[in-house]
């Protein structure tokens, strides 16, 4: 009679490690090593007690808010920046996306950034999200975005990040102070990529995407609350072509391949191998290793990934 029990626990332990992996480690922010106290400050950054996070640029002083806080500053839901309950859990983060400081028409600029679980792959496609909300505090921006970069980024300012991320907010300015607005997309990976830094990259003196949204505060600040981070790899559809025309057309000229491949080999009909690729660097163009045009006919091929080898044929026309 426990049967029926024991399959429903199987089938949801089956669906939970489905999930592709977030490669975002505390992506949702709840874990943390101390409960934030204080507003952040360059001796202090309250976010790097938020596990696996930090501020890029040190003395851009981003913030951590968690409801285990019993400081006004930072505590949950209400805290000095606005009032937000976390998208999920009990914590958040927070930054300034844009601030010019009218004295001195300084710009000044906070950021957060972690470091991803593994390093993206090259040509690999990746779905990446995240959520903000904006706390009221008092500009609103639009082009909110996420940069993948091989190294970490840091540096000892308050400065503009001005780069072009890959995945950036383009649906208008984000005014909801109520809700979480997520901002998503898609992109390929030049591969290498290991930090994720989110913000603004925007050139300070050329933005025009801003919204004073409440004209009796006059300073140009804009504050911003971060949630629900993740970032996933899409599974590609494997497709193997069954034919390619290697006469220097550019059309059809290469065996290629829409996947990452540990090994490829392609043998004649009697058995010799005449051409081997390793590691996705190169596509079979009809010739031989050594460079020797192959004749047209059916070829053999073996191709192996990290999952299975994958066999079958491919015809060479000329």
């Amino acid at each position: 009679m426990y049967k029926p029990f024991l399959y429903i626990i199987l089938l949801l332990i089956s669906i939970g490690s489905s999930k592709a992996q977030n490669l975002v480690y505390n992506g949702d922010f709840e874990i943390y090593d101390t409960c934030p106290t204080n507003g952040s400050t360059p001796g202090d950054l309250q976010i790097e007690r938020c596990t696996g996070w930090t501020a890029p640029t040190k003395l851009g002083t981003s913030d951590y808010f968690n409801a285990c806080s019993i400081n006004f500053i930072n505590s949950v839901p209400q805290n000095f920046f606005g009032y937000q309950q976390p998208k999920n859990g009990n914590g958040y983060c927070g930054f300034y996306a844009w601030v010019i400081h009218t004295d001195t028409e300084n710009s000044y600029r906070e950021y957060i950034q972690t470091e991803l679980a593994q390093p993206l792959i090259t040509g690999k496609k990746y779905q990446f999200s995240f959520f903000v909300s904006f706390s009221g505090y008092n500009y609103a921006v639009e082009k909110i975005g996420a940069l993948f970069t091989a190294n970490d980024l840091n540096a000892n300012t308050f400065s503009p990040i001005v780069a072009t991320p890959q995945v950036v907010n383009t649906n208008g300015i984000i005014t909801d102070s109520v809700g979480w607005t997520k901002i998503e997309g898609e992109f390929i990976a030049n591969g290498g990529e290991k930090f994720l830094t989110i913000g603004y990259f925007e050139d300070s003196l050329a933005v025009f995407d801003t919204l004073n949204t409440d004209p009796l505060f006059m300073s140009p600040e804009s504050y911003y609350y971060v949630d629900g981070v993740e970032l996933i790899e899409i599974e590609t559809e494997i497709i193997i072509p069954n034919i390619f025309t290697p006469n220097n057309d550019n059309n059809n000229d290469l065996f290629y391949l829409n996947f990452s491949f540990e090994k490829v080999e392609i043998f004649n009909r009697w058995g010799n191998k005449v051409f081997e690729s390793v590691n996705n660097d190169s596509y079979w163009h009809g010739r031989t290793t050594s460079g020797s045009e192959m004749p047209h006919g059916t070829y053999y091929y073996i191709i192996t990934t990290k999952k299975k080898k994958n066999k079958g044929f491919i015809q060479l026309l000329r």
